[in-house]
This record gives structure tokens, sequence and C-alpha cells, in this order.
């Protein structure tokens, strides 16, 4: 369960009230409502001016909750001399997960043909799924996922889709922010509108298409 009651960040985020107890949630709004600043309070990130948030619990900087989630800012950035295969196995081992969990990450972002490739040699779109790939890896009942699919194409987008109902599926909690509809539609059941650091409307997001595995 994720729980904030009165969570605020002078500047950024006034008074948020948000519970998620299942399935995924996304908070929407244009740029500057908090969506990322909800998101990096959650993490752990930075420190609240007042409120109370809790992960499962625990407040979000203890060691207790970051056991227990996965973050994905909007900017993740690798050595670009890296090859893929290496970042993926340095999160894996970060993140203390098993080949077995790191095999299935890379079969649900289809980095199979891209193993061997360098950070440098990758689009955006790919970057964007490795990020996913690395971070996601493991058994982090929590997701916390900053616009994790404006970079994705619809390809990328379908496979995200595909393994965040996995992971609800198996009882996971998925934690968004999103701009376009494709995206809201695809990756929540429901929503929450900020706007100038505060909550504006709670609404749920277009019926979400069924999607079938990735081949």
């Amino acid at each position: 369960m994720v729980e904030a009651v009165g969570l605020s960040k002078q500047g950024r985020l006034y008074d948020l009230h948000l519970r998620l107890t299942e399935g995924s949630l996304a908070l929407l709004g244009p740029n500057g409502a908090g969506k990322s600043t909800a998101l990096a309070l959650l993490a752990g990130r930075i420190r609240p001016d007042g409120g109370l948030a809790r992960v499962f619990g625990f407040p979000p900087r203890s060691l207790e909750a970051a056991r227990l989630r996965a973050y994905i800012p909007q900017q993740l950035s690798f050595p670009p001399n890296l090859r893929v295969k290496e970042v993926l196995e340095a999160a894996r081992q970060l993140k203390g997960a098993s080949p077995a969990q790191l095999k299935d990450a890379v079969d649900h972002m289809g980095l199979e043909e891209q193993m061997h490739r360098t950070v440098a040699q990758l689009s955006g779109g790919w970057r964007q799924r490795l990020a996913l790939a690395a971070g996601l890896q493991g058994q982090s009942p929590l997701w916390l996922l900053d616009e994790p699919a404006s970079a994705l194409d619809s390809q990328g987008l379908h496979r995200l889709t595909h393994w965040i109902q996995d992971h609800r599926n198996q009882g996971g909690l998925v934690l968004l922010s999103a701009h376009r509809q494709e995206e809201i539609a695809a990756l929540a059941q429901r929503a929450i509108w900020l706007e100038g650091g505060r909550i504006a409307d709670t609404r749920s997001p277009a019926p979400q298409v069924k999607h079938e595995k990735p081949a």
C-alpha cells in the first residue's frame, strides 16, 4: 500500500492526499503540476516539508521502503561506452535479482538483439527500454514510474503495457505520471489530475485495450 496524507514540498506540491492499495494509478497534469515531485517524495529522493507518506507502512527514505519499490525517473543515463548486457548485469547485482529475472526483463522490453550494442549506439526509445529493463527487474511490489513511455514508440508502449499488466496480475502496484492519452489509457486504471501542486480532479482513463503478449 502507498499512502500520502497532506504531503507538501514548498513551491511544488501542496497538501497531496492519495492512497493506492491495488492496480495502477496515473498522475496527470501540465508541466510543473507536481507529478515528478510526488513520485520523488514517495521514492525517498527528496524530503517533504509537511505531511506523512508511507510505502507499505514504512517511511519513503527508509531501507525497508527502498527494498519494496522500483523507481524510474524521467531521465536515467548510463555510461555511453557500456554495452546493454553490462548495464543490465550491473543493475541485476545492485538489485539482488536473479539471472532468470534479468532474462524476464530483457524479454519484456524486447532487448534480445541489443545486448551487444553500446549505450551510445541506442536511440532514445531503446535507451528508455533499457532503463525500464534495468530498473524493474526483480520482485519490487511497487513501481514508481515518471513518464515511462514518453520516449517509447507504439511497440515499446505495447511491451510496457503488457509488463505492467503482468505486474498487476501478480498483486503489484504501479504509480506513474503520463501525458499522452494513449499512454494513460494503456497503463493506468485510475487517474488523479494535478494542477499547481494540488489535486484538481480524479478521473478514470479511457477504457483500456486488452493487449496480447508481444511476439
